[in-house]
């Protein structure tokens, strides 16, 4: 019941960034087109790693009744983490460099190659009996590129970066 508990609470934190994010954009609305397209693509990204993170925090709940605190199941589910946050980091990190401050750039890429560590880890069997917690770390990695991508959302609105 503990791990429920504890991945309900991450989707919850994930989600709440989101929403926090979209209301500091709606607010705080640029005026040149250039600051609009870069605020515009900061928003999605911190949407879209939010939500990612939200999603595999509930995935695995689906086969926690029927597998409780098997090993396999949390390294499987970082397989599959692993998976879907490097394609979807490398992708949306490309475009990044382009358009956010280095700082938040370099900072995503250390989050992101914590997060493949600690999953390929748990994929390996590294973890043994404590699978979870490796898992439990990767989401907490990539709970923490969110959050950072809410401080370059914040950040712009609020008129501190200027990229």
């Amino acid at each position: 019941m503990e791990h429920r508990d504890t991945l309900l609470t991450i989707a919850e934190i994930a989600v709440a960034l989101a929403g926090f994010a979209s209301i500091v954009s709606v607010i705080a609305r640029q005026a040149d087109e250039k600051s609009r397209i870069a605020d515009s693509f900061r928003l999605r990204l911190m949407l879209e790693v939010a939500l990612r993170n939200a999603a595999f925090a509930v995935f695995p709940l689906l086969f926690l009744q029927i597998v409780p605190s098997d090993p396999v199941l949390w390294r499987v589910a970082s397989g599959f983490y692993v998976v879907a946050a490097l394609v979807h980091g490398l992708v949306r990190m490309r475009a990044q460099q382009g358009v956010g401050p280095p700082w938040f750039t370099r900072s995503a890429y250390v989050l992101l190659a914590m997060t493949a560590v600690a999953s390929v880890a748990n994929v390996l069997g590294l973890g043994g009996a404590n699978a979870f917690s490796l898992y439990l770390a990767s989401l907490i990695f990539g709970l923490s590129a969110s959050g950072l991508a809410f401080l370059a959302v914040a950040a712009s609105a609020l008129g501190f970066a200027k990229s």
